[in-house]
């Protein structure tokens, strides 16, 4: 790899072409040796952040390829995960990761928004999963404010396992880590330092005088110039920090008041005890604010933010205004049926057909409408001897049923507006008045509506001769 020459990295959209198994949403950072992208699996419904590296020397590949197998190994809640290592089939290196859905822990000190209590909670978080990674013959090498991430549920994310820093101040894979177990030890008493006192460590190596004087003793062990002096490992650092806070926790219960304790000096606190007692749980409630150099206030409770507050009196009168609306349309429901209970009449189902068509029949077509047949009404006079009745005619009931069928049509025409359709209708039902026979073939023009009442006529008269 050329210092002179840096290397051109893809856009998402061509890494997108080289890997089809991924979505690349876009490109978050660029360095000199490596390229940040974020993407989603969607086979796996999951987000992924892809580091491209750029090409290392030969001699070092294999042992690129050997380190990114032991960081691969550590799998941990607290340790972002390594999912896959290759090559795009333009010849590019990626490397796969789990994708934090959090923030940067120097973005945070930065924004004085890591209080004592959440320092502590970080801290021996930390301490844990420093000594888990240190259990299994691994060392950080890049362990700083910029390789660990604060999750939305505060708790702490380890990367940069096994990277270097190079002179650009980049943390990358093609440098090979030179550190050691106390190198980590030192680099997390660094971490310490910012969490506890708000900047990083001084250069000549003097911790900044606004520690908590709890904390100060440990932080000062941490980053001794005298090696013999410094913690032995991960563990023994959470072991003081507890004992510290214990430590802390009996004297604010020996003070007679809060308003009496004397003030807490700004020397260094004596050395953790040798043996200290086993840890106990660091608190897990949602830290609160907090000013620098003053202390902190016994127990405080997370306060939701103000878009908090706006978004749940939203809901509030988004869920009110429904739960109105749904009450005023079931009272006029109720109202109007109220009102109109008593003008509800009830009629035959046929009776209201008929009404309903003889009124949407104009007057000029009402009028040459022919009557209803009258029903002969019965003779009371004696029957003196048989009649002889004339046999009942089988077409005469067709014919009844064809004429009612026309002036149906007739007035559906006029309910849907078919003016073309009523004038042929018109004449039908007068040729039917003046029981004029059915033409055998059908005028030209007519339209399918009474063509269809004709063809249907005419075959079951046709079936009625036979």
């Amino acid at each position: 790899m050329s210092d002179t020459s840096p290397p051109i990295f893809p856009s998402a959209e061509e890494l997108g072409n080289s890997l089809l198994q991924y979505e690349i949403h876009e490109c978050i950072s660029v360095g000199r040796e490596s390229a940040i992208y974020r993407a989603t699996q969607p086979a796996l419904d999951r987000n992924v952040m892809i580091r491209v590296l750029a090409e290392p020397a030969t001699d070092a590949a294999a042992r690129l390829m050997d380190r990114l197998r032991i960081r691969a190994r550590l799998v941990h809640p607290r340790i972002v995960a390594v999912y896959d290592f290759g090559r795009t089939h333009d010849g590019h290196l990626y490397l796969i990761t789990e994708h934090v859905d959090g923030r940067l822990l120097s973005d945070l000190i930065n924004e004085r928004q890591t209080t004592p209590k959440l320092a502590y909670t970080l801290a021996i978080q930390l301490c844990d999963t420093l000594a888990l990674i240190h259990d299994n013959k691994v060392v950080h090498g890049a362990l700083n404010t910029r390789t660990l991430i604060v999750d939305r549920e505060w708790q702490i994310k380890v990367t940069g396992i096994g990277m270097a820093e190079n002179a650009d101040g980049e943390i990358s894979w093609l440098h090979e880590a030179q550190s050691t177990e106390a190198a980590d030890l030192f680099a997390l008493g660094c971490v310490l330092h910012e969490m506890f006192g708000k900047e990083p460590l001084g250069a000549d190596g003097r911790v900044s005088r606004n520690l908590p004087p709890t904390f100060a003793s440990v932080i000062r062990r941490c980053v001794h110039p005298d090696l013999a002096r410094r913690f032995e490992s991960a563990a023994q650092v959470k072991e003081a920090l507890v004992q510290a806070l214990r430590s802390e926790k009996q004297s604010a219960a020996a003070a007679p008041s809060p308003a009496a304790k004397p003030s807490i000096p700004e020397s260094p606190a004596p050395a953790a005890a040798s043996a200290p007692a086993p840890a106990e749980a660091p608190p897990q409630v949602s830290p609160p604010r907090y000013a620098p150099g003053r202390p902190p206030p016994a127990v405080q409770r997370a306060q939701p933010s103000f878009a908090k507050k706006l978004d749940d009196f939203l809901w509030s009168c988004l869920r009110a205004s429904l739960h109105l609306v749904i009450f005023s349309i079931a009272a006029g429901i109720i109202f109007v049926s109220y009102l109109l209970k008593d003008k509800i009449v009830l009629q035959d189902k046929d009776d209201a057909v008929s009404a309903r068509e003889e009124a949407a029949l104009p007057a000029d077509i009402l009028g040459k409408l022919p009557a209803a047949p009258q029903l002969p009404q019965p003779s009371t006079a004696p029957m003196s001897a048989p009649v002889n009745l004339p046999a009942p005619d089988p077409l005469a009931g067709l014919n009844a049923q064809y004429r009612t069928a026309v002036q149906n049509e007739a007035a559906a025409a006029l309910d849907k507006v078919r003016l073309d359709d009523i004038p042929h209708l018109q004449r039908e039902l007068q040729r039917l008045e003046n029981n004029e026979p059915l033409p055998e073939t059908d005028e030209p023009g007519i339209p399918d509506s009474l063509k269809r009442l004709r063809d249907n006529y005419r075959q079951q008269r046709a079936v009625l001769i036979k």
